[in-house]
């Protein structure tokens, strides 16, 4: 299946060449998942509704029986967008968390489900590639230090199994922070979560950055091995792992 998610994130000419909002919340849109078979037309698709939410990234995606299970980043109001009007969102709302969407096709129910994994706060979710479309028991993301003085900011690694509890949590110093992870394979035929995770790491007291890597099964250990870049890779950096064969 392809699932196309509709969230009431607006973009209106007229509004912002009346000098408002380009981009708004409007939450009283709801939210709505389309499904569409990948062998079939858009006059297939079925649609389904949620409460209003946002999501930016997506973990994974599988089918379970006559469900659709995805696990995505999910905020009850986005960050970064104010109202239609010019009031901003609500911050404390404004924070992503590991979420699990289900779609019953065989239901008789048009509503999909939400459910909140865990209350870290965190983004760029990663799986193990490999697993993509399937089932998985591996996912990291960026997560922020709910006990640190900046409470949102990423400034840590959690790994999560396949129901979303957390296997283990790596946290960095004070005031620096990092970039989404990406797991490479210790080898192609490797068990799943068999390899290594890199991260760029933003270091404040030099506004420099270092590339991390990590045993992907073993976070909380630290890096296995930095590597110092000597100058800034600026925050929200985004990458993918090709195999030089």
């Amino acid at each position: 299946h392809v699932l196309f998610p509709i969230l009431p994130l607006t973009g209106s000419m007229p509004r912002a060449m009346a000098g408002k909002p380009p981009y708004a919340w409007e939450p009283d849109k709801g939210a709505f998942i389309g499904v569409m078979k990948r062998s079939g037309d858009i006059k297939d698709i079925v649609w389904f509704r949620g409460d209003a939410c946002y999501v930016f990234h997506i973990m994974n995606a599988w089918d379970d029986g006559s469900r659709i299970i995805a696990d995505v980043m999910q905020f009850d109001e986005p960050p970064l967008f104010p109202h239609p009007d010019g009031r901003p969102t609500d911050p404390a709302k404004s924070r992503a968390r590991l979420c699990r969407w289900s779609v019953d096709l065989a239901g008789s129910s048009d509503r999909f489900t939400q459910t909140y994994l865990d209350d870290l706060t965190g983004e760029f979710p990663r799986i193990d590639d490999r697993r993509a479309g399937l089932a998985s028991g591996h996912g990291w993301y960026a997560c922020a230090n709910p006990d640190g003085p900046l409470f949102g900011a990423l400034s840590g690694i959690a790994h999560v199994d396949g129901a979303g509890r957390r296997r283990a949590t790596w946290l960095l110093p004070d005031g620096d922070s990092l970039s989404e992870p990406v797991f490479v394979p210790r080898s192609q035929d490797a068990a799943e979560g068999d390899g290594w995770l890199l991260a760029v790491v933003w270091r404040a007291a030099t506004n420099t950055s270092d590339l991390a890597v990590f045993n992907a099964s073993g976070i909380d250990a630290g890096p296995a091995a930095l590597v110092h870049l000597g100058h800034r890779v600026p925050d929200g950096f985004h990458g993918n792992w090709v195999g030089a064969a």
